[in-house]
């Protein structure tokens, strides 16, 4: 069991609230930072105004008498807030060349530079800086007007942030549990399908990279039950197949052993020929098990094609001819050797052949199979066309499965194996072919596959 804090949910709020929480704070300084700056840009301005009348009067001294005599005075008597009990404030005048000219107020709160002043005021006459006016306001003045209105603004900022910190948290929440619930869900569907419920499904939600993995969980699931069922049924085909000849071997055995049959070279054949049987599908088992986990070994070199046709076209001949069928093979142009597994292609001729052969005497008319073999954009066509009674299109789409057979009986002596198109498959795949069919009910069936060159 999971610990709470490793839960993805809670990684996704904590981790959406971080941000939500880094990036309001952020927002908060920035804007305390604007306000203090623009209310301290305000403030100036008024106190600039209101000790323009205090610069004014100055120049209109300077200009009567050409010099700062009696400043001190001027200053003492019109500076603002005199006798409204704002205390001390500093003033200092200096002249054009930077030198004090008058003084008024504490040595304490008087400033001695620009830079230490509250205020530097330029004193203009005739358009010629005469002098300038620093300004140190009465401590507690109009500061704590400005402390208050900024307190205000913190006050709201934190306020703000804090019902911004918990709609941060609800929509984190929310936000994580719509992620995590498809993927609980399928944390959940998982464990089943560990326990054996093969049919299991999630809901899929959105076309998000959520709804993909839960449709390709489904496609997942599908694909093991139809795998699963799959083994079912070759367990169930494999129990079948080896039952048919152990039990006519066990018979038979038993009627010798009990006098039912005579121990005659004949009946030993029977027996025989059942073992030949058995050991056949075991082999046709094991080479498809090998093809289809690509384990098969491939001994791969130049391939004539045509000439493989050829030969299986002469080897087939005598049973093609004993069963009045006429057999026939087509090479058409020269064709380009191919790395293939000789052996293994003349596999999958056999069984194409063989099984054409086996279909083809149920047809109307003169039975024909023909072998066929040209060249087609990069690769080699080979082709096993037979004029029998052909196939419906679901009998088609099966014909390449394990142990199937069109016989609705599943003879064996009949029907062969019902190994050997699958096996067929296999092998051309394990070539980078391509194998298929095409048929319909009365018009034969060809059988075709491509090799790559």
């Amino acid at each position: 069991m999971r610990s709470f804090r490793h839960s993805l949910w809670f990684r996704l709020t904590a981790a959406f609230l971080m941000v939500a929480a880094v990036g309001i704070v952020v927002v908060a300084l920035l804007a305390n930072r604007a306000t203090a700056s623009g209310f301290q840009f305000y403030v100036n301005q008024d106190r600039a105004a209101e000790w323009q009348g205090v610069v004014d009067d100055l120049a209109a001294l300077y200009r009567r008498q050409g010099n700062w005599q009696g400043a001190a005075q001027l200053l003492q008597q019109t500076r603002p807030g005199r006798g409204q009990g704002q205390g001390s404030g500093g003033l200092v005048l200096l002249d054009g060349g930077g030198v004090e000219v008058a003084v008024v107020g504490g040595r304490g709160n008087r400033p001695t530079s620009a830079a230490d002043a509250d205020l530097s005021l330029p004193v203009l006459v005739d358009g010629v800086q005469a002098g300038t006016l620093l300004v140190n306001e009465p401590a507690g003045g109009g500061d704590r007007a400005g402390e208050q209105f900024l307190t205000r603004v913190n006050d709201a900022l934190w306020l703000g942030g804090g019902l911004s910190v918990g709609v941060a948290l609800l929509l984190g929440l929310l936000l994580a549990w719509g992620l995590t619930r498809p993927l609980t869900q399928l944390t959940q569907a998982t464990r089943q399908m560990a326990g054996g419920n093969l049919e299991t499904r999630v809901a899929v939600r959105g076309e998000g990279e959520i709804g993909e993995l839960a449709n390709s969980f489904n496609q997942m699931a599908g694909a093991l039950a139809a795998a699963e069922q799959q083994r079912q049924q070759l367990l169930a085909d494999v129990a079948h197949e080896l039952r048919t000849p152990l039990s006519i071997m066990r018979g038979h055995l038993e009627a010798m052993l009990d006098g039912v049959f005579e121990l005659s070279p004949d009946n030993l054949a029977l027996v025989h020929e059942e073992t030949l049987l058995l050991g056949r599908l075991v082999e046709d088992l094991r080479t498809l098990s090998l093809a289809e986990s690509g384990a098969l070994p491939l001994n791969r070199q130049p391939v004539n094609v045509g000439a493989l046709v050829q030969q299986t076209a002469a080897a087939f001949a005598p049973l093609a001819e004993a069963e009045g069928v006429r057999l026939a093979a087509e090479v058409v142009g020269d064709l380009p050797p191919c790395q293939a597994d000789g052996d293994r292609l003349q596999q999958v001729l056999g069984n194409l052949v063989s099984n054409a052969l086996r279909h083809v005497v149920d047809g109307s008319g003169q039975p024909a199979v023909t072998l066929r073999a040209g060249r087609v954009p990069g690769g080699i066509l080979v082709q096993v066309q037979d004029n029998g009674p052909g196939m419906s299109p679901e009998a088609a789409a099966h014909v390449f499965d394990r142990f199937w057979r069109a016989e609705r009986s599943r003879a064996r002596h009949t029907g062969g194996s019902g190994l050997g198109l699958a096996i067929s498959r296999a092998i051309v795949e394990a070539h980078d072919g391509r194998i298929g069919v095409e048929s319909a009910p009365g018009e034969g069936a060809t059988f075709a596959f491509t090799l790559p060159v």
